[in-house]
């Protein structure tokens, strides 16, 4: 009895760890995209951010993102789920200008809640690549209402605050998004800013000021890595990333079960 109890809350633990959300039932997914073409990852640079040197932001992102495809590209692959997963070669600009161009829609707290992809775009890359559905990976930079607190956990501060969220989806041959993470679940690449706890209780004063992670400091975070043996691996913000997108999209013989 003990072994066939242990079974099932292994089998609810299972299903229910996946991450984003299925537009469409699973098995529905499962019939539909045996081939998945994963696209360079994109970053909007149209996106709303209040950051005072967006621009250089934008590019030193940029530079980080190139070519981490192929490592989410060889993470799906080991959990073979799908016939086939293909890197896809295109410009990450010129996919960005003519797949993003209608922009993202925003709750409102300011959190992303997916892009309108141009159907067009993902039509032609299916047909050019004889694929089932892309999967599309944004960095996009946000302003978003939250509460954050001191290290200490007693003082909060709740106002807008600027991020690099990531958003991903999965979108077949006829532009329908069948798999989303987004919203809630949109992955936070990186913190922009902080509020200075510290600097309000060394001034005594009642007054906490928001103010701005500095370049040097985000490179940092992009390129922090484990050194395992002198030799650096994925840096851990694409690792989450990636894990956070393959438990989402990773079909398996549970699905079946729901």
């Amino acid at each position: 009895m003990k072994n066939w109890l242990s079974c099932i809350l292994l089998i609810v633990f299972m299903t229910g760890c996946g991450s984003g959300k299925f537009q469409v039932p699973k098995q529905d997914y499962q019939a539909r995209v045996q081939v998945l073409g994963v696209l360079p990852l994109l970053v909007d640079t149209n996106s709303s951010l209040n950051y005072p040197q967006k621009d250089n932001l934008f590019d030193i992102l940029a530079r980080s993102v190139d070519g981490k495809h192929e490592f989410l590209v060889e993470e799906l692959k080991k959990k073979k789920g799908y016939f086939d997963v293909r890197s896809l070669s295109a410009s990450p600009e010129l996919t960005a200008l003519s797949l993003l161009s209608a922009g993202s829609s925003h709750d409102e707290s300011g959190l992303p809640q997916g892009y309108a992809f141009d159907a067009a775009t993902v039509s032609e890359m299916a047909r050019q690549n004889v694929l089932d559905a892309i999967l599309v990976v944004v960095f996009s930079g946000e302003q978003i209402e939250e509460t954050r607190r001191s290290r200490t956990k007693l003082e909060t501060l709740k106002t807008h605050y600027s991020d690099i969220r990531a958003t991903a989806a999965v979108i077949d041959r006829n532009g329908q998004v069948l798999w989303q993470l987004a919203g809630t679940e949109s992955f936070q690449a990186l913190v922009l800013q902080y509020a200075d706890f510290d600097e309000a209780y060394f001034n005594k004063t009642d007054l906490v000021r928001v103010k701005n992670i500095n370049l040097s400091g985000i490179e940092q975070v992009l390129n922090e890595s484990p050194d395992k043996d002198g030799v650096s691996s994925l840096p851990n913000m694409y690792k989450d990333l990636i894990s956070e997108i393959v438990s989402g999209i990773s079909p398996s013989l549970l699905d079946s079960l729901y």
